[in-house]
């Protein structure tokens, strides 16, 4: 059962049964599933907090929550610093936003697009929270995504409300 700051574990199943061993993951925000992906994926994790770096064996990029334009607008406080951004790969296999946390905002994303590495699959977390709902309508029409799967966890908010999460799987 995932617990802490942790994907949700009907997440970790999805990618442990479509995404091959070895493959690259690039996630923002760390967390103790990390360490589940790092043993058997080639993990890039952005992450604000020190706290959270180093917990897992995969690679870790420290970069700060800087304010953006489009946070901004959207009333959010900021998102990771795009400078420290500059080195991504290429290509990744996956894509997690699963950061920074809530109380941050994660629709600054939208700012830096084009720093992104190509992918095949981006999961974005919490998608149940109006915040993230947003930002996931907002990604469906600038990015091309040929399937959207919605999972939703066992596992509830202390609203009681279950999470949920989507995935998007491109063409």
């Amino acid at each position: 059962m995932s617990t802490g700051w942790m994907l949700p574990d009907e997440v970790m199943n999805y990618i442990f049964t479509n995404v091959s061993k070895g493959s690259t993951i690039l996630e923002f925000g760390s967390g103790q599933g990390s360490v589940n992906l790092s043993m058997q994926y080639n993990l890039i994790s952005v992450e604000h907090n020190e706290e959270w770096i180093g917990l897992s064996s995969g690679e870790y990029i420290h970069a700060e929550i800087v304010e953006n334009p489009i946070s901004t607008r959207f009333g959010q406080k900021g998102w990771y610093d795009s400078e420290k951004l500059l080195n991504l790969p290429s290509f990744v296999d996956v894509i997690i936003i699963d950061g920074p946390p809530g109380d941050v905002g994660r629709i600054g994303i939208l700012n830096h697009l084009e720093l992104l590495p190509s992918f095949s699959i981006c999961i974005v977390d919490d998608t149940d929270r109006e915040e993230e709902s947003l930002l996931l309508e907002k990604l469906m029409p600038v990015l091309d995504f040929k399937d959207q799967i919605e999972i939703m966890s066992s596992s509830r908010r202390g609203n009681g409300k279950l999470r949920k999460s989507t995935v998007l799987v491109r063409g």
